[in-house]
Formats: C-alpha cells, sequence, structure tokens
C-alpha cells in the first residue's frame, strides 16, 4: 500500500513539476511589439522594423493589420508593391491593401505562437514621418484573434542645437562607466511626473518623458553592458533618490554599424519645471566595455513637451585618432560638391525624380530644405540620392551640405510649376 502511495504520489510531482515549467515558459512569451525606423526626421519616407510576438499560430492568408498614428502620411498616387513589406524574409506586399492609417497584411507563411517575427516596410512603401516633431506608437491588430497590441514609443524629429548642454563620461570606480547628460528645459518645457509605480506594460506611460538616442559607440556600450541605472536630478535636489523609468527602447539603422543608434524613453517620478537644468546620469558596468569613447561620439535628447532634437556632443574624451598613424591631418577648407537635376515622369508632369549627387569624403549631414519657412524635407547621403517629390505649384529650395570639418555647401533647387493640360 506503502509503494503503491508513493507511486501516486511520484506521479503527481512530476505533473506539478511539468505545470510549473509550462507556467515559466508561459511567462517568457507574453506577446509583445517593438518597432525600429531607420531616421526618425520630419516628412522623410521611413523604412520600419516592426518585432512581435503573438500568443497564439497565425495559419497563412490570416489578417494581421497595422494601425499608424493618424500623423503619419502616405502616398496615396501609389498601391504598395510586392517588394515593399517582408514578413521573416517573405515578400508580403503583393496582397497588402491600405485604408486611410491601417495597414492590413494577409499572413504569406504560418506563424508560430510564442516565437519573435519581423514585419519589414522599406522606404518604397512612401510611408512618411509627420512634418512636425512628436512622440507616437503604432498599433498592431490581430484581426483573426481580435486582440490589439500598443508599440513602444518612437521619436519623429528635427535636430537642433541648445544651450548650455553638455555630455562627458566619468569612471566613479573602476567597474563603472558614468553618461552624464546635462539639458535645459525651455519656457514651455515643464515636465509633468508622477510616483514611481509599476506599469501594467512598457507601452503604458503615466507622465511626461525623456528620450535619449545614443551615438553608435555609446549604444554598444549599452549592447555589452546591459540597459543602465538612470538617475537625474534638477538643481537644489538629491541625485540618488530621482530615479528614471525606462518604458520604451529602439534600435535605429540595426544592421548598419555606423549607423547604428539605440533610443530609450523614460518617465520621471517627479515634476521638472520650464527653464530648469536637468542632469541625466546613465551608469553602465564597465567591465566588459573595452569601447573607445571619443569627441565623434553624442547624444540627443527631447521630451514629450519639446520634441525637438538637441544634439549634444561628448566632451573631456580623446579626440580621434588620426588614420595615419599619428600626424594632424591638413586643415580641410573644401565644402561638399553637390549636382543636382530634375526629370519629370511620363506619367504625370507633377511628378518628379530629383537626382542629386554629394561627393565628400567626410559629410557630416545634407538634406533638401524646401518651403517658405525652409523646413526640412528629406535627408540625404553621399554619392546619388532620388526623390520622387509631387510638383503642384513649383518646387523652391535649398541642398544643404556640410562636412565634418563644417564646410557647408548650399545650393538652390528651383523646378517650375508644370505646365497646364
Amino acid at each position: 500500500m506503502r509503494t503503491r502511495l508513493l507511486g501516486i504520489m511520484i506521479v503527481v510531482a512530476l505533473l506539478v513539476s511539468c505545470a510549473s515549467i509550462q507556467l515559466a515558459g508561459a511567462a517568457d512569451t507574453v506577446p509583445f511589439v517593438n518597432v525600429s525606423i531607420v531616421d526618425g526626421y520630419v516628412g522623410e519616407y521611413e523604412e520600419y522594423h516592426i518585432r512581435f510576438l503573438l500568443g497564439r499560430d497565425v495559419k497563412p492568408e490570416e489578417m494581421l493589420s497595422i494601425v499608424f498614428d493618424d500623423n503619419i502620411n502616405r502616398a496615396g498616387f501609389r498601391d504598395i508593391a510586392a517588394g515593399d513589406l517582408s514578413l521573416d524574409g517573405t515578400l508580403a506586399g503583393a496582397s497588402a491593401c491600405w485604408s486611410g492609417h491601417i495597414l492590413t497584411v494577409p499572413v504569406p507563411v504560418a506563424l508560430s505562437g510564442g516565437t519573435v517575427h519581423e514585419l519589414t516596410i522599406l522606404r518604397s512603401a512612401m510611408v512618411q514621418n509627420p512634418w512636425k516633431a512628436m512622440h507616437v506608437r503604432l498599433l498592431l491588430r490581430d484581426d483573426a484573434a481580435g486582440t490589439t497590441l500598443v508599440s513602444n514609443h518612437y521619436g519623429i524629429s528635427a535636430v537642433t542645437h541648445v544651450s548650455p548642454v553638455s555630455l562627458m563620461v566619468e569612471t566613479p570606480r573602476t567597474d563603472r562607466l558614468a553618461v552624464l547628460v546635462r539639458f535645459r528645459t525651455g519656457r514651455t518645457g515643464a515636465l509633468v511626473g508622477t510616483p514611481a509605480v509599476r506599469f501594467a506594460s512598457p507601452s503604458s506611460a503615466g507622465s511626461d518623458t525623456i528620450s535619449i538616442r545614443l551615438s553608435p559607440a555609446l549604444s554598444r556600450v549599452w549592447d555589452q553592458s546591459g540597459a543602465p541605472v538612470v538617475w537625474f536630478s534638477t538643481p537644489g535636489t538629491i541625485l540618488g533618490p530621482r530615479r528614471l523609468q525606462l518604458v520604451s527602447t529602439s534600435d535605429l539603422s540595426r544592421e548598419q554599424p555606423d549607423r547604428y543608434q539605440k533610443e530609450a524613453t523614460y518617465v520621471l517620478d517627479t515634476s521638472v519645471g520650464a527653464s530648469t537644468e536637468v542632469l541625466v546620469r546613465l551608469e553602465f558596468d564597465a567591465s566588459s566595455i573595452p569601447i573607445l569613447l571619443t569627441t565623434d561620439d553624442f547624444a540627443v535628447v527631447w521630451t514629450s513637451k519639446e520634441p525637438t532634437m538637441v544634439r549634444i556632443p561628448l566632451t573631456g574624451v580623446p579626440d580621434p585618432v588620426p588614420v595615419d598613424g599619428g600626424q594632424s591631418p591638413e586643415l580641410d577648407t573644401t565644402a561638399p560638391l553637390v549636382t543636382w537635376k530634375a526629370q519629370a515622369s511620363a506619367f504625370s508632369s507633377r511628378l518628379v525624380t530629383v537626382s542629386i549627387d554629394i561627393v565628400e569624403a567626410s559629410l557630416k549631414q545634407a538634406f533638401l530644405e524646401t518651403g517658405s519657412d525652409g523646413s526640412l524635407h528629406t535627408w540625404l547621403s553621399v554619392g546619388h540620392n532620388e526623390l520622387l517629390l509631387v510638383n503642384r505649384s513649383g518646387i523652391h529650395g535649398t541642398i544643404v551640405a556640410t562636412d565634418k570639418a563644417g564646410n557647408t555647401m548650399r545650393t538652390p533647387v528651383d523646378i517650375p510649376a508644370p505646365a497646364a493640360t
């Protein structure tokens, strides 16, 4: 009788053990959606990488819908093409369709529940960033299951320089590396904070936010060290008790090491006034960081009240080592070479392809600005750039290209209005 009872107890224990393993595994497969974009500049046609995990298996031809913010635009004169969109590497754009700000995608292959999948939307789909700086999120809707997931925040912004700001690093101990970001809120930049609480999900935030985007080297520091401990303080307060809570992260240009930037958004546990200096301290475990930081590194900061980014260069670190082995480089006084030409479409005189070529070995930034207010239209890169523009009443703007030595070339762009048809 005792032997039989012992056998029953062993079976029950095994069942309980299996159940606990299954529950532990289920805790690691909570559904989520995380968005990474490539550039994040106002007015830019954007490339999206949407990683998600669902709580069920999805059969081929079942529908997933991406619900974009109302401020996100798309080109209404073309349908989405087969190569514009892929799911886990399988082209999925041929049967995808738009309805307002909702992009519905029939799943091309079976998707396993509990597995992370990636939906990629290329620039050719012509999903356009808002014309004003802001924080946005999107929704991933599983139409068959009737469930909706909310993404992390991602930032759309221009970049500016505001003073006084500073960025520096220090090593308070041999095993710690601290990155100190100092900036000042504007006259209307007061931030509302709430006492620290446990949020139901990373996508729910109960206060204003501070976002920080790190240079490629600082982003690799984050990846190798792990997420830092983050504190903040204002004049007259103690640094320690004020702790920022991370609510979302996003990796920009993840596949391009020289352009890769990690973006993190935090909420505050206390309020910050307007025109107030703020110090944010990101403290990393330095034991596994072999990366040398230089004056080429930077942080970009913005808040939910002041969404225009402030770019802060890193100081107090060595200058970049010259590639010629130590000789000081010759002073660069030559501005980038910029040429352009325009070609109207054979289908419509209102569609114009503008080809822009930029020659510069050390380009810092280049962009096309249009409009009477000189607003940014799109960012450009070294080499050949092609832009498809809509010409309603003439296109008048300027191509601005600046190299790392500070030399700037401003090239006017004047395209007359199309002839009446």
